[in-house]
């Protein structure tokens, strides 16, 4: 069963309300003004026409307004729908435990990957409302430029060089160039953005002088924000055998070659940003990355590992194929564990910050089941958690700038249009709202948990104000299986909690990305005015005017219901709704150690828990 969405249809919005107090605020003071000078009456001025939020216009892309005033708009309940119902189905326990705190949960720590040739793409500028909107939605979030284009197509150049001719290539390819001004113009987005940046150097087309003037400019372009700088991408797949389109190099390359160059670049890097942190091997081999914390004179440097559990390259094993079955199996979450921890260890044997520079659910390009999919958003959303546990400190899901229809469908967003004609308009997909919940929680240090059951599974932060976030995954199957009570133990009294939630009805169910690239005439078919909604999710009034068709992410969308069929994040998809303004959970008792909340299967829940502060003795009262 899937609950309706969190909005109250019965009464007119927060935003309504205060539209028409303003109204009549508006008028008196028209008519007083009109009183005290009758001889010269000033001329009307034109208002400027706003739309479902007071003084923001039609239209308005999302990060123009804060998020709190979209949450109003949204008319939540205080109480959130069915969190502490008595479900009389099986129970599950979370405890939390006290003592030593864990790894730091950081702003940063989630982010994304696109490829190196997306710094030429013209769209990916400050300029760009739905771009701006995604990357502020991820919270101060780290952005890497690299992928398999670093070392196949990127071509950077600060004189404005012809491209190479001499480049094998597949067929449709081209080499993209990238000079100094696209990186000023990136630059300006991640200022604008608060967000730090990771560029790659082409490592197969050996050329370290090169790599030190992107080192150079790039420095220049975006000063701190910088804080590293790729050699090549996945150098453990440069040679695949004779014939594969990612073969780039012969089958005499080898971790020692690899890493004696990698020493080269180091230093042309160094010689123009001595402190610039070299980025390698940025590989998903134990060999790789060992080689490179290896290889002399590269500091300061970060391990970057690369981590995709289940792969449609061809795998032989059943068991990571990219399958509902797979991705819910606490098997693939081991996997990762041990990956995790042998990358954990190795980078600390060698006192390097460990980051996850690519990961998805899913390798290879190509769709299958669980692309796009809940499972996929499930997946990103607890793996975040998990790879920090294990002490990554920066987490870059890969994705592609590249359009919704053709473009590569495990990207956590992606353009309207089409590949030969792409849009300006943007959106995230499923995982991209899974991303967004995880990087609304405030930052903090990670607390041990642990669960009953392994369908579920719990992460902690506290936050040292006296709230501690708790993230939970569910990993039943949302079409068979009820609503299950599960019961936190905790080492603390808390006062009441709040709670986001990201679900939908089948771990197949997608977020309908499409319907927001509609240019709706008269409002289209689920738009609203007000942010209300009626039971059955349909909307209870329309704008008169149609909607930007270059703005995904307005305003006016951010308050349509997510239809039932989808996945939603409350029953909505961007922005977050901020943790203060958040629902509380049902049926919580001031001063308890106990929380009991009900959590559909196949969702992952974001609890904040407000601690209980313990009263002044009567000698410091006085």
């Amino acid at each position: 069963m899937v609950a309706a969405p969190l909005s109250t249809p019965a009464r007119p919005s927060v935003s309504s309300r205060r539209r028409r107090s303003v109204a009549v605020l508006g008028t008196a003071l028209l008519l007083l003004t009109a009183c005290s000078d009758r001889s010269e009456p000033d001329p009307t001025p034109e208002l400027t026409p706003t739309g479902p939020i007071a003084g923001v216009e039609r239209n308005a892309p999302l990060h123009s307004v804060d998020p709190a005033e979209v949450a109003q708009a949204r008319d939540l309940p205080e109480t959130y729908p069915g969190s502490s119902q008595d479900t009389g189905g099986q129970e599950a326990t979370v405890t939390l435990r006290g003592g030593e705190r864990g790894e730091d949960y950081r702003h940063g720590s989630v982010g994304l990957s696109l490829e190196a040739t997306d710094l030429a793409d013209q769209r990916l500028n400050r300029d760009n409302p739905d771009l701006v909107s995604i990357l502020d939605s991820l919270n101060e979030p780290t952005v890497r430029f690299g992928g398999n284009s670093t070392d196949r197509r990127f071509y950077f150049t600060a004189s404005d060089e012809p491209v190479p001719t001499d480049w094998p290539l597949n067929e449709g390819e081209e080499i993209t160039k990238v000079t100094p001004d696209d990186l000023k113009r990136v630059a300006e987005l991640a200022e604008r953005t608060d967000s730090s940046v990771i560029l790659s150097a082409n490592l197969a087309r050996y050329d370290p002088k090169r790599a030190g003037e992107l080192a150079h400019h790039a420095k220049e372009a975006f000063d701190e924000r910088l804080v590293g700088l790729m050699v090549g991408n996945e150098p453990n797949g440069f040679y695949q055998g004779a014939g594969n389109d990612l073969t780039i190099k012969g089958p005499d390359w080898d971790q020692a070659t690899y890493a004696k160059q990698l020493t080269a670049y180091a230093k042309a890097i160094h010689d123009k940003v001595p402190t610039l942190r070299i980025v390698a091997p940025a590989a998903y081999s134990a060999d790789w990355w060992n080689a490179a914390a290896d290889a002399p004179n590269t500091d300061p440097m970060a391990m970057a590992v690369h981590q995709y559990p289940l792969s449609e390259c061809g795998t032989q094993w059943e068991h990571q194929q990219p399958t509902v079955a797979n991705a819910v199996d606490p098997a693939t979450r081991n996997n990762i564990d041990r990956l995790m921890d042998e990358a954990a260890r190795d980078a600390a044997d060698h006192d390097l910050p460990l980051w996850i520079t690519e990961t998805s659910l899913s390798a290879c390009s190509g769709s299958n089941e669980i692309t796009e999919t809940q499972v996929a958003a499930v997946h990103q959303a607890e793996y975040s958690m998990r790879v920090q546990e294990h002490g990554a400190e920066r987490v870059a899901a890969h994705s592609s700038l590249a359009p919704c229809r053709g473009g590569a469908p495990m990207s956590v967003l992606c353009s309207s249009g089409t590949l030969a004609n792409p849009g300006e308009a943007f959106s995230v997909r499923a995982n991209g709202l899974a991303l967004a919940l995880i990087a609304s929680i405030p930052e903090g240090n990670m607390v041990e948990t642990s669960t009953s059951t392994e369908n579920l599974t719990s992460y902690a932060v506290e936050h040292g104000n006296g709230t501690v976030s708790v993230v939970l995954t569910d990993y039943r199957n949302p079409a068979r299986a009820k609503d299950r009570t599960t019961n936190l133990r905790l080492p603390f009294r808390v006062d009441y909690a709040t709670q986001s939630q990201l679900r939908g009805p089948s771990w197949t169910a997608e977020y309908p990305v499409a319907s927001l690239f509609e240019d709706h005439e008269g409002g289209g078919p689920s738009a609203t005015a007000t942010g209300g909604a009626s039971a059955s999710g349909a909307a209870s009034s329309a704008p008169e005017y149609p909607a930007d068709p270059n703005v995904a992410l307005s305003v006016e969308r951010a308050l349509q219901t997510a239809p039932r069929n989808a996945v939603s994040v409350d029953g909505y998809g961007l922005p977050m709704t901020p943790v203060g303004e958040r629902p509380r959970v049902g049926g919580v008792k001031a001063g308890s150690r106990n929380v009991s909340v009900t959590l559909p299967a196949g969702s992952t829940t974001v609890l904040t828990l407000k601690k209980t502060q313990p009263s002044p003795s009567p000698q410091e009262s006085r």
